[in-house]
């Protein structure tokens, strides 16, 4: 009897602590269970608003089509998509990567360095272009292909601006369908030349304006160049084998370069040559634009 008073007098003096607690804090009891309510309904319509996004169609991504025209003067290339009237949304975890590999399917796209969703209704695709390394002349026009032997789309009546002004001719082989390397060892052998006479200040300055292979490999005929250099001025280089097809007894390009030298002493920008033979260990071969082949030895 008296354990159950004394523990009547104990909940009534904790309530009456509780009481009087509760009076002095009234303010901040009632900020603590507003934030908490705040907190619950935020919680709740974020979940139905996130769900009814993913479900809503106007937050959806249409099909994929590239049509990237190229900018000759630039390198990197940014394009929109507009994410509207599709079954797949926006959060689709995997539609980054399509949107990347369908940017990438374009003959024109190197390669893709960023897929970002600008919410609410677009993805920016960030990529990197195939730039026109040189061009090809083809019996229909000028095929291009980059510096590493892609195939580009196009066929061109005039060779456009490319990052080697010299122009292929020669190579037997058809091109592939743009995108697809270019698997031909002329080719392959005519772009490094190209290099070459790019970065060559000797060859810069005569104007290399044609890199001829068509004897790649002797193919016509044995016995003379393989690869055929055509200056501004017209004169025809005969430089003989690449590196690549070298053989033993060939000369080594700074040979070559030491023979042209010695031509250019002699015919200032090789003026009123038609031909210089190049190839030579010892010796030039120039023929004049009217006149018979010129030997010379050093």
């Amino acid at each position: 009897m008296l354990g159950g008073l004394r523990r009547r007098l104990d909940l009534g003096k904790a309530a009456a602590r509780l009481g009087s607690f509760a009076s002095a804090h009234k303010g901040a009891i009632r900020a603590v269970l507003f934030a908490g309510a705040f907190v619950l309904v935020v919680l709740l319509v974020h979940r139905e608003v996130y769900s009814f996004i993913m479900q809503r169609r106007t937050y959806a991504v249409p099909p994929i089509k590239t049509a990237v025209a190229p900018h000759w003067a630039d390198r990197f290339g940014v394009e929109v998509v507009r994410v509207r009237g599709s079954e797949t949304t926006l959060f689709d975890e995997g539609l980054v990567e399509r949107v990347g590999r369908a940017f990438e399917s374009c003959a024109w796209v190197r390669r893709v360095t960023a897929v970002e969703r600008v919410f609410p209704d677009e993805l920016r695709v960030r990529f990197e272009y195939r730039r026109p390394h040189v061009a090809v002349r083809r019996p229909n026009g000028y095929a291009l292909v980059d510096a590493e032997g892609v195939r580009l789309p196009g066929v061109y009546a005039d060779a456009p601006p490319c990052d080697r002004p010299a122009v292929v001719v020669g190579v037997a082989s058809s091109p592939p369908e743009p995108g697809r390397a270019w698997q031909d060892p002329a080719l392959g052998a005519a772009v490094r030349m190209a290099d070459f006479a790019h970065g060559n200040p000797t060859l810069r300055r005569l104007g290399i304006r044609e890199v001829d292979v068509a004897n790649f490999g002797g193919r016509q005929d044995a016995r003379r160049s393989e690869v055929t250099l055509l200056t501004a001025s017209g004169c025809a280089l005969q430089w003989g084998r690449t590196p690549e097809a070298s053989r033993y007894g060939d000369l080594p390009a700074e040979e070559k370069l030491e023979n042209l030298r010695e031509v250019l002493a002699a015919y200032p920008e090789l003026a009123g040559l038609r031909c210089v033979k190049l190839y030579f260990k010892g010796s030039r071969a120039v023929e004049p634009v009217d006149g018979a082949t010129i030997w010379r030895k050093r």
